[in-house]
This record gives C-alpha cells, sequence and structure tokens, in this order.
C-alpha cells in the first residue's frame, strides 16, 4: 500500500487561485482608501486655514472690517489651497442693532483629482 501524506499538485493550484483572487479583492480598496485618506486631509488642511483666517478678522476688530476697504488681505494662497474672505452686513429679523454684526465667510478652495473643491466656513463677528 502507498500511503503518502500531503497535498496533491490540483489542491495546491485550486489553494493558489482561490488566494490569488482573494488578494486581487483585497488590493482594489487599497487606492479607494487613500484616496478618502487625501481628501480627509485636504478637509483639515482647508478647516485649519480657515479657522486662521477667521481669528485674522477677529483680531483686526470690527472697526477694521467695516472700513472699505477692509486692513485684512481677503484673499490668498497658502501651498495648494486658495482662500477668499467676504464680509457682508448682517440684518436680523426683530432686531434694531443689524449694523452691529457681521457675516464672515471663508471660501477655501483646492484641486482634487480633476476637479476643484471648495468648501464654505462662516463666523459671525459683532462689536
Amino acid at each position: 500500500m502507498n500511503n503518502k501524506k500531503g497535498f496533491s499538485l490540483l489542491e495546491l493550484v485550486i489553494a493558489i487561485a482561490v488566494l490569488a483572487i482573494g488578494l486581487v479583492g483585497v488590493l482594489q480598496i487599497f487606492p479607494i482608501g487613500l484616496r478618502a485618506s487625501q481628501r480627509a486631509g485636504m478637509m483639515t488642511k482647508a478647516a485649519f486655514l480657515a479657522q486662521n483666517k477667521i481669528e485674522d478678522v477677529k483680531l483686526a476688530g470690527f472697526e477694521a472690517i467695516t472700513e472699505l476697504p477692509p486692513k485684512i488681505p481677503l484673499s490668498g494662497r497658502d501651498g495648494d489651497l486658495e482662500w477668499a474672505v467676504k464680509i457682508e452686513d448682517l440684518s436680523l429679523e426683530g432686531v434694531d442693532s443689524g449694523s452691529d454684526m457681521r457675516k464672515v465667510t471663508v471660501t477655501v478652495t483646492w484641486p482634487e483629482r480633476n476637479t476643484t473643491k471648495s468648501k464654505d466656513f462662516i463666523a459671525y463677528v459683532s462689536k
């Protein structure tokens, strides 16, 4: 009798094929995760930049942003991010002193793949 223990060649080929199919599926997920990670990183950088610009507006003071032109820069570029500050009068219903508040919108844009993405960040500044 021949009692050899082990795997036949056919069993090994089938096992390698199943493993290869599984690896191909797993490897296709990595680029999706990488893109999501890059997108999240850019959104975080945009949020930090917008927060810095909003703090610049607050530090300049209410009078500096109500003058025309404002005494702060209203647009610029920081690395691969572009930003623009828009300051608007704010009218509140039922409140007489609408001239005491301003709406500050910081728009940050950045390139992503073949498009340009942008995000608006809004803050309110009062006297």
